[in-house]
This record gives C-alpha cells, structure tokens and sequence, in this order.
C-alpha cells in the first residue's frame, strides 16, 4: 500500500502550507521539522508558561482516515491527566478517534495542545498554580479505558457501599475478602463486613465457592471511616505509612500484623486495610508479610441493578426446570435458562466431562474429569447465589438400580417444565410419558448432522398435542422430505458428502439451537394469548442444505391436524372390596 502522502498529494501539500503560516503566526510554535521515521513526522516546539515542550505529530500510513498522534518528547513523566500511557504516550486532545473528521490537520493538533498547556501548565515556572489545573475532558472514558493498565484491582457491591455508608463517623470494623491472581491481574473481592461490636453483614450476591475464593480462602482486613481527605490518602507503601495515616483511629495498634491486633485473625502474611475519606470514596490496600503495601483500583457496577433481565422473563425465577442431557446442547441451555432468571434446576445426566467434549461444551478444562452435571451445577451457581441446583449422575437408559431410576424420575415429575437435551429417542419417549403423566410441559431439541440446522419442540398440556405424537409429525415430514445427499457417520453431529467430505456442526450451530429452546422454555410459562411463537415446533436452517433453501430460514411444523389430548380426570369407580383395602393401608 503507498503511503498516504503519495497517494493523496493535494493533502500533504495542504498540510505544510498550514505548518509553514502557523510558524510565522504563532509565537508560541517555535520550530518546525519534517522527518520520516516510519511514518511521516513532524517535530514541533511549542512554548507555554516559560517552557518549551518538544512534540512529535506522527502522520499514520492511513491518514487522514484515522487521526493523528501527538507526542510529547524527553520527559521524565506524563505531562498531563489527558495523557494515555507513561511519560511518552500520546496526549487527548480535542479530536481523537471518537470524533474525527478528515479536515483536521496538524495545523490544529498542534493548537489543540498549545491550548492544553496553557490551562494546565505542568512544568512552566510562570504563573504555575499551586494546585493542579486539569483542563476539562471532551469526552467520559468507560470503566474498561480507566482500568486498563491497572493490575492490582477490587470490586466493590453496592451492598458493601450501603453498608459502609450506615456506619458511624470514625467507625472501625473487620472485613473478609478473597484474593485471586488471574493472570497478570490481581482481583479483590469483599464477602463480610463487622463493625466492633457490632453484628456481621455478608454480601449475598458473591458466590461462596468460587475457585480461590471459598470461606477458608478469606483474609481479614479492618476498615476505618475517616475524615481524610482522598488526597491526604496518597498511595502508601508500607505499613508504617498506613498506621501514620490513620494513628488518630488507634491504627498502630489495630493494623499490628504480628498477632497482638485486638481484631481476630488480622496476622499473617496476607491482610488488608480499607479506608473510607471523608467523601465517602473508597481505598483498599492489601499488606503483604506485615510490611509491603499495595494498593487496589475500584470498580464498582455502572448500573444500579446488577441483575436486570428481560420483562418476559421475570415470572421464571420460582419455576423449576428437569434437564435431562448436560452435553454441548444441554449445557448451554441451562446457563441461558439460568441468565434469563430460571432459579431452581434439577440436572440428570451420567457422563463425565473429558477434553474431547470441549469443542462445543459450555464448560472448560477447569471442569475435565468432573461429572457434566455435577460440574454445570457450578457453574449455574456461579452466575447467582440464589440459584438452587439438584443433580443426578444416574444413567437412567444403563444398568441401574430400579429404586434409583424412580427416584430420579419421580423427581422430574415434580418439575414445572422438562427437557430433552439428548436427540435420543428412548430418552425422549420415557420424558414423554413423565411430562403426559405428570400433566408438565416438555421442550426437546435436535442439531441435525453436519450442522446444516435443527429442532426445537415444546409440548404444553391441553394447549398442545402430546410429545409423542408431535414427534410422528416430525418423522413424516422427514419421510417426505428424504435427502440422500447427507449420510450420517457418527453421533457427533458429523455427516458425510456424497463426494467423502465431512461436515461436524461447529459451537456456534449448537448454540444457535440450544438457545432458541431455552426461548421457548421460557415461553411455555406464559399465557396462550401471550406467546411469541404461533406454532410449537420448527426447523431451523443454519446451511443451504435439505428442505432449508438459504441460512436462518425457518420452518414451522403444524400440527393442527393432529388430536388434542387434555388430561381426562378417571370415572372408574373404586370397588368396595379395593376401598376396604386400601382403608386398612391406611390405618396402617
């Protein structure tokens, strides 16, 4: 690719036209120098307050597509709070790529910084104020730009903010956190909070078995509610700073690290100290083998409620869902179930997880050699602390015991919804007589091999046909629609071309499906009147394949034709003989 200044010479032209008229303008550009080094460069010396800043304007290989980069040159430290990086990195001024537009030109760049400069002056010895000046931001940076080049980072709940906020000037309590090193980052989380005396508050939003971050986990730290000011805080390094800081709060005896601390379980290697200033900002430290000192950046939810979901899903939170199959498909439907607002599960599903399954299952190595459902129980545990998990590792289509398989079956009668997660014929006729005779709703899904699409059903009590005949629908559709194209050579979800390629359904195409199941679950709660789904099954084409003329195509199976079957009440009387009977178990 040529670069830019070759390909649109018109615009270098303009460029240093405007340089050459800003020189002979403005008395505060002293120099001006073109250079390539890499790219296109100009070196400039702009002079604010007494001093000269040497900047470097670098012209990217697509610009004026993309903007310009400003530098300053040979400083020892940042220059300015609108500066990314360290004492080199390029400054924020007022266009930027948020708000760019190809009629800058360096001409303005340079302005803009000369601007910067003169509010702010960070190293002028004219007029410099005592306390710094930061000129006002054009834009808001997110929590992410803001955090990005921290390492040491805490959460702080709104829970815990709440509480710290109830507490008395000068207060002094205890608190119990979890550190974690994942990666480069080191992450703080906060579980309990006690004020002296005072009765325990404990986060009910963290999960208690997160990895490293179990109850015999927690270090204890003391947290102090101060009057200081967030500047006075500073960043301390050492212990002694910190018991200095805070020696008005008798710190120097409450942060003693060796074991002589009135707080219980304050020693050790590993401590913490929380400081809330007098704004009510807050400060964590972490103190390691009684002496060095870290400090922890704070993030803190950008909305109120952390758990906001959609309006159609908020009635599923006292519903209890069976799910039986916890692969790639069933593993994924749970966790969306979960994400919608789904709190009580019941997990069936013997197999246990090995790295050939990672493919396409939702878990990961961390869970290898753990039962699928045992291991997606965690998981949905992890995503809220009131979700509530029963698991069955019985194989209830293997050798098992008969009182085992009843209970596990009787257990899914007691649900409010079931679902076939396996494609697997017998699975879906025994879950079928469960939802009939129960009277429950059922939901079944199938990706079809090679990935070219899939299934998903439901069937509700006397608004739908049973299962079972839904399911004849569907193969005399199939026996309609052959397509001898496509021959299946496993069961994973591969098939085979006419011409011996092989096709596996990817990640994405399980997901696809499952997800548009876990729709329908949700669904099936609501009223008939107030369903987004006018049929109750479909076909879901993802390839150009079969009876799918384009990807995303939908097919719906009417199942009008077939008998609505509602649950009859039973008009068989019972015999005398059988009543005498059954009052004698009774006495019993």
């Amino acid at each position: 690719m040529l670069p830019w200044f070759l390909r649109e010479p018109e615009r270098l032209k303009r460029e240093r036209t405007g340089i050459e008229n800003l020189s002979r303008s403005a008395d505060w550009l002293i120099g001006a120098e073109w250079l390539l080094d890499g790219d296109l460069c100009l070196d400039s010396v702009i002079q604010a307050h007494g001093y000269n800043y040497t900047i470097r304007v670098t012209f990217p290989s697509l610009y004026p597509e993309v903007p310009l980069v400003v530098r300053p040159r040979n400083m020892e430290s940042r220059v300015s709070g609108h500066q990314y990086g360290g004492a080199d990195g390029p400054l924020c001024l007022e266009w930027g790529p948020d708000n760019w537009h190809q009629d800058v030109t360096a001409v303005q760049m340079l302005e803009s910084a000369h601007k910067l400069f003169e509010i702010e002056n960070p190293i002028g010895q004219k007029e410099r104020p005592e306390m710094p000046v930061v000129a006002p931001s054009r834009h808001h940076l997110t929590i992410g730009q803001e955090l990005r080049g921290e390492m040491f980072r805490w959460y702080a709940s709104e829970g815990f903010q709440g509480f710290l906020v109830g507490q008395a000037k000068n207060a002094v309590g205890s608190f119990r956190f979890s550190l974690r090193i994942l990666g480069d980052r080191w992450l703080v989380l906060v579980h309990e909070a006690t004020p002296i005396d005072g009765e325990k508050w404990k986060d009910p939003t963290i999960p208690e078995d997160l990895p490293d971050a179990g109850p015999l986990n927690l270090n204890t730290g003391i947290w102090f509610k101060t009057n200081l000011d967030p500047n006075e805080i500073g960043k301390p390094e050492r212990l002694a700073d910190l018991q200095y800081l805070l020696q008005d709060q008798n710190a120097t005896q409450l942060l003693a690290t060796d074991g002589t601390s009135p707080i219980s379980g304050f020693q050790g290697s590993l401590t913490g100290a929380l400081i809330s200033d007098r704004l009510g900002k807050l400060h964590l430290f972490t103190i390691h083998s009684g002496k060095t000192v870290i400090g922890f950046s704070q993030v803190s939810s950008e909305q109120t409620c952390t758990h906001s979901r959609s309006p159609d899903s908020v009635h599923l939170g006292n519903k209890s869902v069976g799910i039986f199959g916890l692969g790639s498909a069933g593993s994924k439907l749970a966790i969306s179930l979960a994400r919608m607002g789904v709190r009580q599960f019941y997990l069936v599903d013997h197999d246990v997880l090995l790295p050939e399954n990672l493919q396409r299952h939702a878990l990961d190595w961390q869970s290898v050699a753990e039962h699928k459902a045992d291991a997606v129980a965690t998981a949905l545990r992890h995503i809220a602390t009131n979700v509530h998990v029963d698991v069955s590792r019985v194989h209830l289509m293997g050798q098992e015991s008969s009182a085992a398989n009843n209970g596990a079956l009787d257990r899914l009668s007691g649900c409010d919804l079931l679902v076939d997660a396996t494609a697997d014929s017998r699975v879906f006729n025994l879950l079928a007589a469960v939802a009939k005779t129960a009277t429950k709703p059922m939901v079944w899904l199938e990706i079809f091999a090679g990935g070219i699409g899939g299934l998903v059903a439901r069937s509700r009590p006397g608004q739908d046909r049973c299962p079972q005949d839904m399911r004849l629908a569907y193969l005399q559709y199939c026996s309609e629609h052959p397509d001898p194209s496509f021959h299946v050579v496993s069961e994973n979800y591969t098939v085979e071309m006419p011409d011996g390629k092989a096709l596996t359904a990817s990640d994405a195409d399980v997901a696809l499906i499952a997800h548009h199941a876990a729709r329908f679950v949700a669904d099936c709660f609501t009223s008939p009147d107030q369903s987004k789904f006018p049929y109750s099954m479909y076909l879901i084409g993802m390839q150009t394949a079969w009876v799918f003329e384009a990807p995303f195509a939908t097919i719906p199976i009417s199942t009008e034709a077939l008998p609505l079957v509602q649950p009859q009440p039973s008009d068989d009387e019972i015999s005398a003989e059988n009543m005498v009977f059954l009052s004698e178990l009774l006495k019993k």
